[in-house]
């Protein structure tokens, strides 16, 4: 889904106030995504790592990885990637339960051989 879908998406929406417009969605979502950043990008990795969490959408968390060495495929010498951080996403429960609810849904049921 592109941005502009989203943005779609969320303004054709029945529930939200009549006056609401694209452009005001728009700049909703671009904030949201722009606090949401700054907070992971902010966040200090310690002993509990920054997490976001969304209710029946999944958590979002800020991890460390380790420096590790690796193959060039094409020369065979070796290179070192820095340590780094990125975050991490963990569906919850009920968004892996409606996914494949979905999918069991929309799947063909196979048919019954005659004998």
């Amino acid at each position: 889904m592109t941005k502009a879908e989203l943005i779609e998406r969320v303004a054709s929406r029945k529930d939200l106030p009549r006056g609401l417009t694209k452009k005001a969605v728009g700049q909703i979502l671009d904030l949201a995504f722009l606090e949401i950043g700054d907070y992971f990008i902010q966040a200090k990795i310690g002993r509990l790592p920054a997490r976001l969490s969304y209710p029946r959408f999944g958590t979002f968390a800020k991890r460390k990885k380790s420096q590790r060495i690796v193959r060039n495929p094409s020369t065979g010498e070796p290179i070192v990637i820095p340590p780094q951080s990125t975050v991490t996403f963990t569906p919850s429960q009920d968004l892996g339960w409606l996914m494949n609810e979905k999918a069991h849904q929309t799947e063909p049921v196979p048919a019954k051989r005659a004998r």
